[in-house]
């Protein structure tokens, strides 16, 4: 590999990091703000992530990228606690019947008017929040992650 090649893929790298600080910029860090909503299958999300490591995704209907990391967050909810929020996405009715026809058994907390999103930061979906154990967030990502990048950052708040 030439030296050119090796400089490209570096600012390619730099490029992709920077648009990700920049997206992540704003979001809330260190406690979360308080989430006493119930989620819309009736239990208290404080009980969903009081251990953590856990997460906090912000999704919506309307967003694709969103709909392609349906999988990954559904892998990872089955071994990690968290709680998903669905923004600007219709009432509980409507956000109950998206998840049941996509067969997602997400714990959903239906934020219809933004002001769970707008509390959080949140100028983007999806959006993750990573919780540390003692409920903490220390790391946030916008955007499309991997079900092995969601699981490697929960595998790093354990140790934060």
């Amino acid at each position: 590999m030439t030296i050119k090649k090796i400089l490209f893929y570096v600012v390619i790298v730099c490029i992709l990091f920077a648009g990700q600080f920049l997206y992540s910029r704003g979001l809330a860090t260190g406690k979360p703000p308080e989430l006493a909503q119930t989620t819309i299958q009736g239990e208290r999300v404080s009980d969903r992530i009081a251990t953590g490591p856990g997460l906090i995704y912000f999704w919506a209907e309307w967003c694709r990228i969103c709909a392609m990391m349906q999988a990954p967050v559904s892998a990872v909810l089955n071994d990690f606690p968290g709680v998903t929020v669905a923004l600007r996405s219709g009432d509980a009715d409507e956000v109950k019947e998206y998840l049941h026809k996509k067969a997602l058994n997400w714990p959903a907390i239906n934020d219809e008017d933004g002001l769970i999103g707008d509390r959080f930061g949140i100028r983007g979906v999806p959006s993750v929040f990573i919780l540390n154990p003692e409920g903490e967030i220390v790391f946030t990502s916008v955007g499309y992650s991997t079900e092995w990048g969601l699981r490697f950052r929960l595998w790093l708040a354990a140790w934060f």
